[in-house]
């Protein structure tokens, strides 16, 4: 039992010893002033429940922010508002928190005792150091309103949530695309802003005609228009060669922070690693829902936007009834790659459905770290 509870209980059993000594010396000596002195007392507990009671009326609290954003291993600070909407003041409020990182089972418990003046806004720091990657449910859970001797009080739940993502540390891991994947044949909705190629459903530039040019390119209603050959340059589709499933396998007995902060790392470092070679992919995972999620990376941004929305919906301890792959060729049957690749944990690390490495998570990073990555 903490300090503050130790308080509340030592008031109470002083309390009740000075009702017991009243009853006690009226009974025996048949005190003169005794029912009046009981009567008081009674009267005070009740004064006490009431002042309880409008407390619990007049009071709310709520998180600040109910998203917030922080580095693997920095210290993060969320703000509670409590509000007291009465003219009375609260000299004792016990506030319950509870954080549970997504995919564990656990929670971590908190209590925040406050003082609130009358008619104000109180704005409380709530201090965390989030040592693991990944996305922590924040909860304010209840609060519990006491009187001015804190004998009686009142349950007031919250159930407040807010969602912290902790972003995780990437770590390089040296990546070489193949000659086979470059040249692979791509079907994109975008286009290439840089480079000309060859699908007609797409004008990338005209320019003067130069001798060697097929006539078929020629822009013949332009050429007349202006007494000079012009010649069409068609686009060049943007397309992914490379696919990346993320499918976690974990070890009997399910899984902690500390591993599911090592899964996220290596899931983020591989994303990073592959634009970083020039090598745009697609990033696939099952969400929390059980649906199947996807992510195109093209740019820096990109891969930002892909670690927030693979922290907000990743499903970390679900278990899929089916593999990824087969869930993905099942939806997306017509898109094709020149190279899959899947990262599932403590079941290893796949390259067209055949392992290249077995071992647990500490491993495969080590492995991920010396090894050159051919995609």
């Amino acid at each position: 039992m903490r300090g503050k509870e130790i308080q509340q209980m030592r008031g109470k059993i002083v309390y009740a010893g000075i009702l017991a000594v009243t009853v006690y010396l009226n009974m025996l000596y048949h005190w003169e002033l005794g029912n009046f002195v009981l009567a008081f007392e009674g009267m005070f507990l009740l004064l006490l429940l009431c002042n309880a009671g409008i407390s619990w009326i007049g009071l709310s609290a709520e998180w600040k922010h109910t998203k917030l954003f922080v580095e693997e291993g920095e210290a993060l600070q969320s703000q509670i508002f409590v509000r007291n909407r009465l003219c009375i003041p609260v000299c004792k409020m016990r506030i319950d928190l509870s954080y549970q990182y997504a995919g564990e089972e656990k929670k971590r418990k908190e209590r925040l005792w406050v003082a609130v003046r009358a008619k104000e806004k109180k704005q409380i720091a709530v201090k965390h150091l989030q040592k693991y990657s990944g996305k922590v449910c924040a909860e304010l859970v209840d609060c519990r309103v006491y009187d001015v001797l804190g004998i009686w009080s009142f349950r007031k739940r919250m159930k407040k949530k807010a969602e912290i993502l902790i972003f995780p540390k990437t770590y390089p891991i040296v990546t070489e695309v193949t000659v086979q994947t470059s040249n692979f044949s791509l079907e994109g909705e975008r286009f290439s802003e840089e480079v000309s190629g060859d699908d007609p459903s797409e004008l990338f530039a005209l320019r003067d005609y130069q001798p060697g040019d097929r006539m078929a390119r020629i822009h013949w209603k332009l050429s007349a228009r202006k007494g000079e050959w012009y010649v069409k340059e068609f686009g060049r589709p943007v397309g992914t060669a490379v696919l990346l499933l993320l499918e976690p396998v974990w070890k009997e007995g399910g899984q902690s922070a500390a591993e599911i902060g090592r899964y996220l790392q290596t899931a983020v470092s591989l994303v990073r690693s592959l634009l970083d070679a020039g090598c745009s992919h697609v990033v696939s995972w099952i969400m929390e829902n059980g649906e199947l999620e996807r992510a195109r990376i093209f740019t820096e941004e990109d891969v930002y936007l892909f670690t927030i929305r693979f922290l907000e919906t990743w499903g970390a301890g679900r278990a899929s009834q089916e593999s990824l792959t087969e869930s993905y060729r099942s939806i997306y049957p017509q898109e094709r790659y020149h190279t899959i690749l899947s990262w599932r944990g403590e079941g290893g690390f796949f390259k067209n459905e055949e392992q290249i490495f077995a071992g647990h998570l500490i491993e495969s990073q080590e492995w991920l770290r010396q090894c050159v990555l051919e995609v």
